[in-house]
Order: structure tokens, then C-alpha cells, then sequence
């Protein structure tokens, strides 16, 4: 039987922080989300456990804000409430 539940409490969860470049739609869509980065394999989301690794990208995500006229923010996401736990199965 599959356990799922919302209370798995593993600390190394419980204090991760995820860091997230954070803008408005650059075509002008109103919409905020998180940015992505353009590679070999397609989109994906500038996320990351690695402060370091996002703070990297700052001179590209400057050049996209000066580019579209749009502000562009590296934010960090805290652990707060965990919705969903899915343990593996025996």
C-alpha cells in the first residue's frame, strides 16, 4: 500500500531554502513567476539550493531587465508547511 502523507518531518527539508530568479512576464502578460534559462535541453527554471550558482546569473538577468524595461529579482524561499509527502513503497 502506498503511504502518502503530510507529515514526513525530515529536518534536512525542514531548513532548505530554495533561491529563484522572480519577474514579470517580459511580453507584457502581466503575469509573475519564475524566470527561465535557455539550454541545450530546452527551458528550465532558474532554481536552486546553491545561492552562489543564482547569484551567478546576475549579469545576464540585468542585461534581460534593461533589455524588456521589467524588474528582475533573485529571492529566497523558506520552508514553511509541507503539503504533500509521498514515501516509497516497501
Amino acid at each position: 500500500m502506498s503511504e502518502t502523507s503530510n507529515a514526513c518531518s525530515d529536518r534536512r527539508v525542514n531548513e532548505l531554502c530554495l533561491f529563484a530568479w522572480v519577474g514579470e512576464d517580459e511580453l507584457g502578460s502581466g503575469e509573475v513567476g519564475i524566470k527561465q534559462g535557455l539550454v541545450p535541453a530546452g527551458c528550465v527554471p532558474l532554481v536552486s539550493v546553491d545561492e552562489g550558482k543564482m547569484g551567478a546569473l546576475k549579469e545576464q538577468l540585468q542585461s534581460q531587465a534593461d533589455r524588456y524595461g521589467k524588474t528582475i529579482r533573485l529571492c529566497r524561499f523558506s520552508f514553511k508547511d509541507e503539503i504533500l509527502c509521498c514515501n516509497p513503497q516497501p
